[in-house]
């Protein structure tokens, strides 16, 4: 049986500050396996917004996730 993980009242924020792409993740009590989870919570949430499947959103984060259009430069964890 697997243990359920979650996390309450998560916030990601993710923006441009002097040329840097700026990442708060709060809570900051939990994991990666956590944020892990909640990504692919987001991408399910994301494919209802815009009405396509998962796959098509999914085909999206692995061209970023393969070819990052952008530096992690800062991380906050709080």
């Amino acid at each position: 049986m697997r243990k359920e993980m979650r996390i309450e009242s998560p916030l990601i924020i993710c923006f441009e500050h002097d040329g840097k792409t700026i990442t708060h993740l709060h809570p900051g009590k939990f994991t990666h396996e956590h944020y892990g989870m909640l990504i692919a919570d987001i991408v399910r949430h994301i494919s209802r917004a815009f009405k396509v499947g998962e796959d098509e959103v999914w085909e999206w984060v692995d061209k970023e996730r393969h070819h990052p259009t952008t530096d992690v430069q800062e991380v906050k964890v709080q």
